[in-house]
């Protein structure tokens, strides 16, 4: 049995007999069971019971994995956006949104749809555009090529947390990952290269800490972090996996489990870290 209301402040879609270790009412069972229309305040009485997960980039390897997970955990419900082409793979507490994260007014109208985030992550980047790879000389760096890094890997968190504030006030503890990488890390920098991309995700740990300070005032019960993956065996990696190579990489499957249990362990103590894969910090 599926109910949904598309276009409303709720957009939600139950199945079952429960969900989140909880019961639905035997009166919206009923209604849902009938086909008679149900009222959007019952959704809210049944709703506020669950946690709300939005997972950016959902359509992707570790974001699909990431929204498969939390469903399997229970308890939660997901909305998970995608780009362009909308998933196949449905589940009755899953929903979807199309979205262009380099569009702002995007970002601002989905927001006003969700009454309460406990969960934001945000998964998309690119390391390389049509016509440019990451830089292994200086010849090969492109102004053009940059800026759409940034614009994609570095901006979207500070409009994703400009316009999730009050939804994630609604919350009683919001967590928010920044999809980082180690490469963006000043201090662990041995091997240069990849100007763009490393540019770009320093700036988004430097985003990450500065909003960390401000919500500490704002938001004090949020517990923001930048997180490195690890090198997960998705689209975005594999023209740079060798083959032969000693170096570990993860299922997106195994990252979104390390994720989560990293997630598991942090407080609003944690706020505006750098965290990766194995539950370590990586200096900024």
């Amino acid at each position: 049995m599926r109910a949904s209301m598309r276009g409303s402040k709720l957009d939600l879609a139950f199945s079952g007999p429960g969900y989140g270790g909880r019961s639905l009412s035997p009166s919206l069972m009923s209604s849902m069971k009938s086909g008679r229309n149900v009222a959007s305040t019952d959704f809210i009485h049944e709703a506020r019971f669950m946690k709300q997960a939005l997972i950016i980039g959902a359509s992707g390897g570790l974001g699909g994995a990431l929204a498969h997970l939390l469903l399997d955990r229970g308890g939660w419900q997901v909305l998970g956006t995608y780009h362009q082409t909308e998933p196949l793979w449905q589940h009755s507490l899953m929903t979807w949104r199309a979205l262009n994260i380099r569009v702002e007014t995007e970002i601002a109208s989905l927001m006003t749809q969700l009454p309460k985030i406990d969960l934001l992550i945000n998964t998309t980047g690119i390391l390389t555009s049509p016509y440019h790879g990451p830089e292994k000389s200086i010849r090969q760096f492109n102004a053009e090529h940059m800026m759409m890094s940034f614009e994609i890997n570095t901006a979207p968190i500070l409009n994703l947390a400009k316009h999730a504030q009050t939804a994630l006030k609604a919350s009683n503890q919001p967590i928010i990952v920044a999809l980082s990488a180690r490469v963006g890390s000043i201090a662990d920098n041995d091997l240069g290269g990849w100007y763009s991309y490393r540019c770009a995700k320093a700036a988004l740990n430097m985003a990450v800490k500065t909003l960390a300070i401000e919500w500490q005032r704002s938001l004090p019960m949020a517990t923001l972090i930048a997180y490195h993956p690890g090198t997960v065996r998705t689209a975005l990696s594999a023209p740079f996996l060798k083959s032969g190579s000693t170096s570990v990489t993860l299922s997106p499957g195994d990252a979104a489990e390390h994720c989560l249990q990293l997630l598991d362990t942090l407080t609003p103590a944690n706020t505006g870290s750098f965290w990766d894969w194995r539950g370590q910090k990586i200096p900024w």
